[in-house]
């Protein structure tokens, strides 16, 4: 059941989104009004450029590339045109034609700084990207600061996503996942942790085109230290299948579904079984603003329990909402772009043994604003409230408030 914190923190995020649509409402209509006006006056160049710049601001880069190609026809010396048509074939993975129409930009000798600049950083990028290789990730290194517990701690995490082309007509490529986390807190802690996940596989593009779904199978390794759901640490492998299907510009679908075995480091854990699912959905209506809602089922049987101990199994259900957008401040403080986000999320645990069963519903929300302080390298504040309540457990009830501030660096 959706409790109170939970409505809570979904009607801000409500309020929070209301805007947002509104936003993407009144670019649809002024896209619409503009396209009107270049029917009655197909050749007026500045129709054409408001209408490129609001497609881009719509992630509708087909239409936005459509159209500077016959604004570049008509003003080959247009500079800031032919750069945003790169963009716009650079996000569509036409890395190759991105490249020519940056090579000319640069080649006009009329870019001013921050073009010159904005054009590097895309032809390092598609060249990286055109030579069948890409990098991501972002690694943060912070502090947090629960209220309740006191237990201040640093953490660290670190998330890299390398993707290979494998060359065939359908653009499958090897995708290797690295993700990992240390938490920290105060000396005498129980509550310190660490994660080390490595996923890999082949993602087919079943289409072949840049939208439509792709499937990934994949294996899994894991090494986590201190689970806070069963308490223990263990290493895990499992098998799975990965789908991603981005059916437009603006909606994303996605689905996950591994089987998988680990087992316990230390003599007082559990080997156990486990198979986990997830769904989810995104919605971007604009190059800025993003909603994503998923949610989750997971069991986990416990096998070859030391003997003192009875079997269990543990089950989890959940659902999460986010959210995000990217704005350019007014104010000039910092040189580059801010995110503000929020989140909502709901879990639940049920626990059940032969003689026990407990059952943990968690509830939590929280915000953040992060600022970009030069290029990629950015600070985040955030806020985060849990509620836990546990039926047939002891404490029934808790509180938690955290707070954070981190450095990181997105690549």
């Amino acid at each position: 059941m959706f409790r109170a914190p939970l409505l809570a923190s979904v009607a801000a995020l409500a309020l929070f989104a209301t805007p947002l649509a509104a936003q993407s409402t009144a670019l649809e209509a002024e896209r619409a009004a503009v396209f009107q006006q270049m029917l009655a006056d197909p050749a007026n160049r500045s129709l054409m450029q408001r209408y490129a710049q609001l497609s881009v601001q719509m992630r509708d880069f087909e239409g936005a590339a459509a159209t500077l190609e016959r604004l570049v026809d008509l003003e080959p010396t247009n500079t800031a045109a032919r750069v945003e048509l790169a963009i716009a074939y650079f996000a569509l993975g036409s890395y190759a034609v991105a490249d020519y129409h940056l090579a000319a930009a640069q080649a006009s000798g009329t870019l001013s700084p921050d073009q010159a600049a904005r054009v590097a950083r895309y032809q390092e990028e598609s060249t990286e990207r055109g030579d069948g290789t890409e990098l991501d990730g972002r690694i943060e290194a912070g502090l947090a600061f629960p209220q309740e517990s006191g237990e201040n701690g640093a953490f660290f995490n670190a998330n890299l996503d390398y993707r290979f082309d494998l060359g065939d007509a359908n653009v499958t490529m090897w995708v290797s996942e690295f993700a990992y986390t240390n938490y920290q807190p105060d000396d005498g802690s129980l509550n310190a942790r660490q994660n080390l996940r490595v996923r890999t596989g082949p993602e087919f593009r079943i289409s072949g085109d840049a939208y439509g779904p792709r499937l990934q199978p994949y294996i899994e390794l894991e090494w986590l230290d201190r689970d806070p759901v069963l308490n223990i640490s263990y290493t895990s492998v499992a098998l799975g299948a990965a789908y991603q299907n981005p059916i437009n510009e603006r909606f994303t679908a996605y689905a996950d579904l591994q089987f998988g075995r680990a087992n316990a480091i230390d003599e007082f854990g559990a080997d156990f079984e486990f198979h986990e699912a997830s769904v989810g959905l995104s919605y971007r209506p604009s190059r800025d603003t993003r909603f994503r809602l998923s949610a989750w089922v997971e069991e986990q049987r416990e096998v070859d329990l030391p003997a003192f101990f009875s079997p269990f199994t543990t089950g989890i259900a959940g659902v999460r909402l986010s959210a995000q957008h990217a704005f350019n401040p007014d104010f000039n403080v910092l040189p580059n772009r801010w995110v503000v986000g929020g989140f909502a999320e709901l879990e639940r645990i049920d626990r059940e043994s032969e003689f026990t069963s407990v059952a943990i519903e968690e509830q939590s929300f929280g915000a953040f604003l992060r600022a970009f302080v030069y290029e990629d390298i950015y600070v985040e504040t955030a806020y985060a409230h849990l509620t836990r309540e546990i039926e047939n457990g002891f404490p029934p009830s808790t509180d938690e408030q955290v707070f954070s501030i981190q450095l990181g660096w997105e690549f």
